[in-house]
């Protein structure tokens, strides 16, 4: 409606919701007008569109962190949409996002439960990584590199390089086997970057990690403490189920606490 009508012609910048079908008809239409994606989706697509097109300026993902309202349906609190949790942990999803923005050599490990689904949008799209948990199996997530190497205890699995992946990533499909598994990249016979999966025991403690040693007695200061579930190696649990309770003692007052996605 607002082509119909001329207001994009009104405007420095036309900011575009969702609509990237459009960009190349509007693009031979109007080639001096500045299109940048306004409001865009995850999905794989709607990057190459940014990425493909030199006069598309760029795209703002809906959205950059979990948030809350929105929830769709009871228990939930909030959305989902985002690349963050609502305790700022990165999802797999940004980790796939950084795979295609980074200028440093990277790799990520991911699993996917093939019986359990990959939600509306399926393996088509970078979105069936928002459902995968970062335990293991598997599933990488890559930056340009001539091949990705993946091992389960120290066995081969395969090489595959970036040609072969499949909306930015590459994916193998084995049967599980506790241990560790783990991605290496390579540049020229040189490791580069790797990231490994660890099956974690039973948890044994709980590990506090402070962002910070330090605050200013304004009452304004804050301090973000993880508190994680570890086994006897220190390797996180991912599944514990425990019940934590936090004791506050001398001057300061908890804003919040969550368990992170």
């Amino acid at each position: 409606m607002s082509e119909a009508v001329g207001f994009p012609e009104l405007l420095d910048a036309v900011g575009y919701n969702y609509q990237e079908p459009r960009y190349a008809a509007d693009h031979q239409k109007s080639p001096a007008r500045l299109i940048y994606g306004s409001e865009n989706s995850h999905q794989y697509a709607a990057w190459l569109a940014v990425r493909t097109n030199d006069f598309v300026a760029g795209q703002f993902l809906w959205t950059g962190i979990d948030y809350l309202g929105e929830a769709g349906e009871w228990p939930n609190r909030g959305s989902s949409a985002g690349l963050l949790d609502l305790c700022g942990f990165k999802k797999p999803l940004a980790w796939f996002r950084q795979s295609l923005w980074s200028d440093q050599p990277m790799v990520y490990l991911c699993v996917a439960d093939p019986n359990r689904g990959f939600g509306r949008r399926g393996f088509k799209t970078c979105g069936a990584l928002e459902l995968a948990v970062e335990r293991h199996r598997h599933r990488p997530g890559l930056r340009e590199l001539p091949g990705i190497t993946l091992t389960l205890n120290d066995r081969l699995i395969g090489t595959q390089r970036l040609v072969e992946a499949t909306n930015g990533m590459l994916r193998w499909t084995i049967p599980y086997e506790p241990g560790v598994l783990k991605a290496v990249g390579r540049n020229e016979g040189k490791i580069v970057c790797e990231y490994a999966l660890r099956t974690a025991s039973p948890a044994r403690r709980m590990e506090l990690l402070p962002d910070t040693t330090r605050l200013q007695a304004d009452g304004k200061d804050i301090c973000h403490l993880e508190f994680r579930v570890v086994d006897d190696r220190g390797v996180r649990v991912p599944n514990a189920e425990l019940e934590v309770t936090l004791d506050i003692a001398g001057p300061a007052n908890l804003l919040g606490m969550r368990t992170a996605t």
